[in-house]
């Protein structure tokens, strides 16, 4: 499993966060999905009935996975981990078009899941009126192979069923990457439509070389 760790809020905006990178680090926008939240996908044993991380209503063991709300950081990359609620703590991707700070970006990270693997694509709309098509795939929950290269954020000891936890039966949310080629200020992203892939974090980073191009000080 990726490196984890628990980050402290610097800002006091509750949906972006910048940590401002330095001359050999990158800038991180931290983009917070509470407003799109519209699936359950980690449960307690007292309501295991709620999960909807696929179609049989399984589920992440939630003691396993972050405190809701908090900051952590992945591998190296920082999250803004969902305030999850009684209907949803992450997005099932349905189209749903997520604001962004305008600016020019390297990349997408995504802490995600998916029902079987899946890929698609997430659209990154410009402020010239150019959309990139940037394909995303995100591997299987319970196989635990990472088809798309992605590096396991999360491995859990158990799953659960709707009635019962299954011991022994380990899951994984993955931390994955899409590249964001344009020179271009971007504006928005949409998420694809394909509802067996799960987003629960998002953050962009911006590299040195982007920042230099926009003339800021490093």
């Amino acid at each position: 499993m990726a490196g984890t760790s628990v980050l402290t809020a610097t800002e006091p905006d509750p949906r972006v966060r910048r940590l401002p990178g330095t001359a050999s680090a990158p800038d991180f926008c931290l983009i917070g999905i509470d407003d799109l939240l519209n699936n359950r996908a980690a449960t307690h044993v007292g309501d295991l009935d709620s999960g909807r991380l696929n179609a049989w209503g399984n589920s992440f063991p939630a003691e396993e996975l972050p405190a809701p709300g908090s900051l952590i950081e992945v591998a190296g990359i920082p999250f803004a981990w969902a305030n999850a609620h009684a209907k949803g703590d992450n997005v099932r991707c349905e189209g749903q078009v997520i604001d962004i700070p305008p600016g020019q970006y390297d990349w997408i990270y995504l802490l995600a899941a998916s029902e079987r693997r899946s890929e698609d694509t997430i659209w990154a709309h410009y402020e010239d009126g150019h959309a990139d098509p940037l394909r995303v795939g995100v591997s299987d929950f319970l196989d635990g192979t990472p088809a798309f290269g992605e590096l396991a954020a999360f491995r859990t000891a158990r799953m659960h069923y709707p009635h019962h936890v299954q011991e022994g039966l380990p899951t994984t949310m993955w931390l994955t990457r899409v590249g964001m080629p344009r020179r271009g200020t971007a504006r928005s992203l949409r998420l694809p439509r394909l509802v067996a892939m799960h987003v629960f974090a998002l953050t962009l980073l911006t590299g040195i070389d982007a920042r230099l191009a926009e003339g800021a000080a490093i």
